[in-house]
């Protein structure tokens, strides 16, 4: 099966589209599962755990936490996790809570925790194809989580409907949070999909700029 583990909603500054409208799209594009992964930010992940059942998708409870030295995935938890702490001390907290902690586009600048930090901290996997990161950077994460022997993971990132599905994490059946966390934990999960294209790349950047100079980066 597959489940896109990183999609942002309205929950999030920078994103466009509502939980339940990301998940209809899920449907629409043959998907079996996702994580909304917001910013420092949990209500839309749960919301959509509230339409799992009603739309026939698995739902993995997430958030992406902003770090000290950049962001992470947070997997099946239920409540923040605050952001701002290091990296080994946001990994203690989410185990803390039951969920494991993804290193997320460690080499995308500015958002990633960068490489060195991966080799050395305790995640549970590693996202090797996050689509809207450089073949080059997702290359390298994939190199680091084959290094360590770690797991992977994979997710669009997508802020728009359009995004979505653009990369994927594939799984053996699962019919629930706790079994799709276990696959994953495991090593029994597999990155699928692609990185972004020139073009996205290009885009991404002006994005990038205008978000720096105003300095939202800090907010996020």
């Amino acid at each position: 099966m597959k489940l896109d583990l990183h999609v942002h909603s309205t929950c999030s500054r920078d994103a466009t589209a509502s939980p339940r409208d990301i998940m209809m799209h899920c449907r629409k594009l043959g998907l079996d599962g996702l994580a909304i992964t917001d910013h420092n930010a949990i209500a839309g992940s749960l919301e959509a755990r509230g339409l799992a059942k009603e739309l026939g998708l698995v739902v993995v409870r997430g958030v992406e936490v902003s770090a000290e030295e950049g962001h992470l995935l947070a997997f099946g938890v239920s409540e923040l996790v605050q952001k701002g702490m290091t990296v080994a001390e946001t990994i203690e907290k989410i185990h803390s809570l039951g969920g494991i902690a993804v290193a997320a586009h460690p080499k995308r600048f500015p958002s990633g925790t960068g490489l060195d930090v991966v080799r050395k901290e305790s995640y549970d996997a590693i996202e090797v194809v996050n689509g809207g990161s450089s073949r080059r950077s997702n290359a390298l994460a994939r190199r680091v989580a084959d290094e360590r022997r770690l797991p992977v993971t994979a997710g669009s990132d997508a802020h728009e409907l359009s995004q979505l599905g653009k990369a994927y994490t594939v799984v053996e059946q699962c019919a629930a949070e706790d079994e799709v966390l276990e696959a994953i934990r495991k090593g029994r999960s597999q990155a699928g999909g692609r990185s972004r294209t020139r073009s996205e790349g290009v885009r991404y950047s002006v994005e990038t700029l205008i978000e720096w100079l105003r300095g939202d980066f800090r907010r996020l």
